[in-house]
């Protein structure tokens, strides 16, 4: 008479068997519930940048004014005409300061951008204004045109602003249809003043 000897070792093969497939599973199922985040699709579209930007935590209030060839005119009060964008109408050391659900946010630099988004060809011009003037001594306002495919800085240049409701033509220039910059100038033309008018 032969012996037969009963073990378990199948039967518990076939049990580790099936939870080495629960748990892949379990993973596979995870990482399609949970997929890996993509950056977002956003086109950012910018032929030109005028940065105008003055000493940080100061109470002046400085604004940016540019037209287009065609006489669209972007400044605090019409901040998207035609292809140009104006990101922030900066108040000076006035509204530094974002109060959100987290607490405060500090933002002390003093600086308006506008964003040409396409070309107009034809001339454009740069102005700056001091809308807002607290201590006696003028303040230094740098303006900075990007041009930006391919990148290259158009004009870098200081102006100062001693008086409020003073008024500087920085720079007028010309771009052609190709986005290159061919001519500029500083001849003054009054910005502010027609906006009054009409």
């Amino acid at each position: 008479m032969q012996r037969r000897y009963h073990t378990n070792l199948p039967f518990l093969d076939l049990l580790f068997n099936i939870l080495i497939g629960f748990v892949f599973l379990f993973i596979v199922s995870f990482l399609l519930i949970n997929p890996i985040a993509k950056r977002a699709d956003i086109e950012v579209k910018a032929e030109f940048l005028i940065t105008v930007f003055w000493p940080d935590n100061l109470e002046d209030d400085v604004d940016i004014y540019v037209e287009d060839p065609i006489g669209n005119l972007v400044w605090f009060k019409s901040r998207e005409p035609g292809l140009m964008h104006l990101d922030r109408d900066d108040l000076g050391k006035r509204n530094d300061e974002v109060v959100t659900a987290a607490g405060t946010i500090l933002f002390p630099e003093n600086r308006e951008i506008v964003t040409l988004r396409g070309i107009v060809p034809g001339e454009y011009v740069v102005n700056v204004h001091c809308y807002f003037k607290v201590g006696p001594e003028p303040v230094p306002v740098t303006i900075q045109i990007d041009k930006i495919n391919p990148y290259s800085v158009v004009l870098r240049e200081t102006v100062d602003l001693t008086n409020k409701g003073e008024e500087i033509t920085v720079t007028r220039f010309s771009v052609n249809s190709n986005g290159k910059v061919t001519n500029v100038n500083k001849l003054p033309k009054k910005l502010v003043e027609e906006w009054q008018k009409g």
